[in-house]
C-alpha cells in the first residue's frame, strides 16, 4: 500500500489558517467591549497611485458587529493576489475607550502594506488605500 506524501501548505494557506485561528479565538464583542451595543465599520477603497481606472477599484464593504459577534477587526486587502491586511483592532479599542453615551465616530485613511503577486519580484507595494469609518453605539 502506497502512503500519500503530505503536501506543504503554501504561504497564502498558512496566512488564511492563521487568520481563521485568530478569529475563532477572539472574544465576543460583549466581552471585549461591554459598553458597546453595536459597531459599524465601513470600508471604501481607492488606488493611491491614481493609475487604475475607477471601475477597477474594489467595491466598498460594510460590517455590522453586535454583542455576540467575534471582536475581530482585521480585514484582508480586497485584491485577491495581495498578501496585505488592514488591522483596525487598535482603532476600535481606542474608540470604545472614549467615554460618553450614544454614538462615537472615527474616520481615517491607511495604505495597504502588502505586495501583489505580480509585483513580488520587483517589490512594488500594493496601490490600495483604505478609507474607513467606525461608528460605535454605546449603552444609553
Amino acid at each position: 500500500m502506497k502512503i500519500a506524501a503530505r503536501k506543504n501548505s503554501s504561504l497564502d494557506e498558512q496566512r488564511r489558517y492563521r487568520r481563521q485561528y485568530d478569529r475563532d479565538r477572539s472574544p465576543a464583542l460583549r466581552s471585549a467591549f461591554p459598553q458597546l451595543l453595536q459597531l459599524n465599520i465601513e470600508l471604501s477603497f481607492g488606488d493611491r497611485t491614481g493609475a487604475a481606472p475607477k471601475e477597477v477599484v474594489p467595491s466598498s464593504q460594510s460590517h455590522a458587529f453586535y454583542p455576540p459577534a467575534q471582536a475581530f477587526f482585521r480585514f484582508r486587502c480586497p485584491c485577491a493576489d495581495c498578501d496585505g491586511e488592514f488591522d483596525l483592532s487598535a482603532n476600535v479599542a481606542q474608540l470604545a475607550a472614549t467615554t460618553g453615551r450614544g454614538s462615537r465616530t472615527v474616520t481615517a485613511k491607511v495604505h495597504c502594506a502588502g505586495t501583489r503577486a505580480r509585483d513580488r519580484v520587483s517589490g512594488i507595494g500594493c496601490p490600495i488605500e483604505l478609507n474607513y469609518r467606525i461608528v460605535a453605539l454605546g449603552t444609553p
